[in-house]
């Protein structure tokens, strides 16, 4: 059964969701597109804000049907943890796309925030901090992906969710790199994020 799961989780997971927006409303292929990442920001700073948010709630039911298919066929911390990394593997590496698919930044903070909010407040409580600190989002992001295991650890009090923190985190290092950071492609049109959210992006 717990085989099973793992792949219908991938399988969810591997959906492209926005590079099948962004194909169906400019006709072009989203990995040619802004930072190349087929993902939520990509699409809403590459494509239309509604786009992104319309991708977004895809993948935030990626991670709560993946969490809920785990909990009602199998159960447990260890089930859970190997659905959402399945769920994230496909997201990250799509058959459909032949590998190239999104970070999974979504499907990490949507699981983490049903499976412990208080970690998921606490985690992003920190980055914040670290950003107001530095004015850096690169940064933050590099700090809470080293402490970001420990703090789900510590508070879920599961050696499952620590790994899956762990695994996150590693995953996440492999495409982190200030070149493709979404954050700094919106600084380059908008002066913030506020005004990317409210304003027209500039020509």
């Amino acid at each position: 059964m717990i085989l099973a799961l793992i792949a219908a989780c991938y399988l969810i997971g591997s959906i492209p969701v926005a590079w099948i927006v962004a194909k169906l409303v400019t006709g072009q292929d989203l990995r040619q597109m802004g930072s190349g990442n087929v993902g939520v920001m990509n699409v809403g700073i590459s494509v239309a804000r509604w786009a992104g948010v319309l991708v977004f709630l895809a993948e935030i039911s990626k991670a709560v049907l993946a969490i809920y298919l785990a909990r009602s066929l199998v159960g447990g911390d260890m089930a859970i943890g190997l659905a959402v990394l399945a769920t994230f593997a496909g997201t990250r590496w799509p058959i459909w796309l032949r590998g190239a698919g999104g970070r999974g930044n979504t499907i990490a903070a949507t699981s983490l925030l049903i499976i412990s909010w208080p970690a998921a407040v606490a985690v992003g409580v920190l980055w914040l901090l670290i950003r107001l600190l530095t004015g850096s989002s690169f940064i933050a992001t590099r700090v809470n992906l080293v402490a970001g295991p420990v703090i789900i650890g510590l508070l879920t009090r599961s050696w499952w969710y620590l790994l899956l923190g762990v695994a996150f985190s590693l995953l996440f290092m492999t495409t982190h790199e200030r070149k493709t950071d979404d954050h700094l492609i919106i600084k380059k049109r908008w002066s913030g994020l506020r005004r990317f959210l409210t304003m027209p992006r500039r020509k």
